[in-house]
């Protein structure tokens, strides 16, 4: 029977606010400055953060009489029973969509949640090194998966998480290795605590160093975690102490 093992660990930095879209749009430029990116599953694209210019696409559907446009509705389902309504009384009515769009300067807000290192935006997702971009990835991996799932060298997948809630933000490393059988203590913390370790402490350095400016102001000391293990078909159990304190300490050598 097959078995996933699934390691969650959640730092939290607490604050007396959330921060509002203005302030997470310059979260998300500041981050992506330093090599992570703030997005959404089955992304279509990587966003440009900063203060840019946004093209936004509308669609309504219009009512048209002998050709002429004679109002427009929000919903193709309402221009339908309107168009078949008039028909009974008029002739050549018809609908169709009416797509306008606007540019402006704003600054761009993240959709997702998701972090990622720059990557080779043409599947298979790969990382990007020194020697063919000026933005190569902060960490090496094998590819990345479209759900956000970073695959590693070694089989295992991480899942990385940043949220901006009521509290304060959270980060989130979730670690995944699919096995066949089930594996000794000591192969399942090699796999899921030491191999990625370098990983985990190069992301929290990231996202401390520009939490912890004045322009957020965050605590990044002193921070609540909560760290799980879960064999799924098995038992769920707390990490221990030591698996803790490495994970923090990995974010000194993340600089």
């Amino acid at each position: 029977m097959a078995i996933e093992y699934n390691r969650t660990m959640k730092i939290k930095y607490e604050h007396d606010e959330r921060l509002n879209k203005k302030k997470e749009a310059k979260l998300a430029q500041q981050l992506q400055n330093k090599g992570l990116n703030l997005i959404d599953s089955y992304w279509s694209e990587v966003p440009d953060f900063g203060y840019n210019l946004i093209t936004k696409k509308t669609s309504r559907y219009g009512i048209y009489m002998d050709d002429e446009l004679v109002f427009d509705v929000q919903y193709k389902s309402t221009a339908n029973e309107i168009v078949e309504g008039l028909s009974n009384k008029f002739e050549n009515v018809s609908t169709d969509i009416i797509i306008s769009e606007t540019t402006r300067k704003d600054w761009v807000e993240p959709k997702g949640d998701y972090l990622l290192p720059n990557f080779d935006e043409y599947s298979p997702y790969k990382p990007l090194y020194e020697d063919v971009t000026d933005k190569p990835s902060i960490f090496d991996f094998k590819e990345i998966e479209r759900d956000c799932k970073i695959t590693l060298d070694n089989g295992v997948q991480i899942r990385i998480r940043l949220d901006n809630t009521y509290n304060g933000i959270q980060l989130t490393f979730t670690t995944f290795w699919y096995c066949e059988t089930v594996q000794r203590k000591e192969s399942i913390e090699e796999h899921m605590v030491n191999f990625p370790l370098e990983i985990l402490g190069k992301v929290q350095s990231v996202v401390e160093r520009v939490l912890k400016t004045k322009q957020f102001g965050y605590d990044v000391e002193d921070v609540e975690i909560d760290c799980n293990f879960k064999a799924i078909t098995l038992n769920e159990s707390k990490c221990t102490p030591d698996i803790v304190r490495m994970t923090r300490e990995a974010r000194n050598n993340g600089n």
